[in-house]
């Protein structure tokens, strides 16, 4: 049985949505649950235990010790190679905890969005 042109473009196209949709299954942290877990005066040591290792840390002038966390949360159809730029921005969600004398003082969620 021979396929057509046609034919082998469509199984190309269904099999790249298979693997974008693939891609997607996979488990992803969900930060807000995180962020709700996480409580003042906690010590870092209890908040390495809650979440793990932060991606980001940075030190402010007012001595206190930023940890960030985050993950991106962009829809499938957003990362579509070529034709993705087209359908919104790129979604991050991100968690800011802040150490004052290695205990916490604020925990902030949001999410941002870009281009």
């Amino acid at each position: 049985m021979k396929r057509t042109f046609s034919a082998n473009i469509l199984l190309f196209i269904i099999g790249i949505l298979v693997l974008n949709l693939c891609s997607c299954a996979s488990k992803h942290p969900h930060l807000a649950i995180d962020a709700s877990i996480i409580n003042r005066g906690q010590t870092k040591l209890e908040v390495k235990k809650l979440v793990g290792e932060p991606e980001y840390i940075t030190h402010n002038k007012n001595g206190e010790e930023e940890w960030y966390y985050y993950h991106d949360i962009t829809p499938f159809w957003r990362k579509i190679w070529l034709i993705g730029r087209f359908f919104g921005n790129k979604k991050i969600e991100a968690i800011q905890i802040t150490f004052y004398h290695d205990h916490v003082s604020k925990v902030l969620y949001y999410v941002t969005e870009k281009k």
